[in-house]
């Protein structure tokens, strides 16, 4: 696996999830399918030019600013 540098933007909890923002580099050409998340996995989410958009359905423990741990399975 390789580290991908990502930084937390934006965090809201609605309701029972809480919706998080991630900026990695708008370079990575994989797809959402092909990254790996940290210890607390994302219950859904998607990938566009280089914006992460998660749904957790559990408090992830991050706050905006934070590094964001993530690799690619490539």
């Amino acid at each position: 696996m390789t580290p991908i540098l990502a930084k937390v933007t934006a965090m809201e909890k609605r309701g029972d999830q809480y919706q998080v923002i991630v900026q990695i580099s708008p370079k990575y050409r994989g797809s959402f399918n092909t990254l790996a998340f940290g210890e607390i996995k994302p219950h859904s989410g998607s990938l566009k030019d280089g914006r992460l958009d998660l749904v957790y359905y559990q408090n992830p423990g991050i706050n905006i600013r934070d590094l964001f741990r993530l690799w690619t399975l490539h």
